[in-house]
């Protein structure tokens, strides 16, 4: 008599799908997630959870849910609405790095 698993490894390599490796219901490794919670949308653009869940509260970043929003109690950040606010830092920086070369050129010739 055999086990049930064994029974399924042997279903499995009969029809050539090695049961360690898939699940019916497994979440593949290679769905893009299209909302971060704060912490993972942190690593991804290299912001401090803090700063981020700051500016969720201030209004400069849009997210889904937070506490008391009846949605869900974490802030989901849409990652193009993350993508646009990195998009205006950058803008932001290049322009501050030309105002710092332009005062530094006027020192340099004073």
């Amino acid at each position: 008599m055999t086990t049930s698993t064994q029974s399924s490894t042997t279903r499995c390599k009969s029809s050539k799908i090695d049961a360690t490796k898939t699940s019916g219901t497994s979440p593949t490794s290679n769905i893009t997630p299209r909302g971060y919670r704060i912490e993972a949308a942190a690593s991804y653009s290299g912001l401090s959870p803090f700063f981020l869940e700051e500016i969720i509260r201030n209004g400069t970043l849009p997210a889904i849910g937070g506490p008391g929003s009846g949605v869900c109690a974490a802030y989901v950040i849409l990652k193009e609405h993350l993508d646009e606010y990195l998009d205006g830092l950058s803008e932001h920086a290049v322009e501050r790095a030309e105002e710092r070369r332009r005062v530094l050129k006027i020192r340099a010739s004073a």
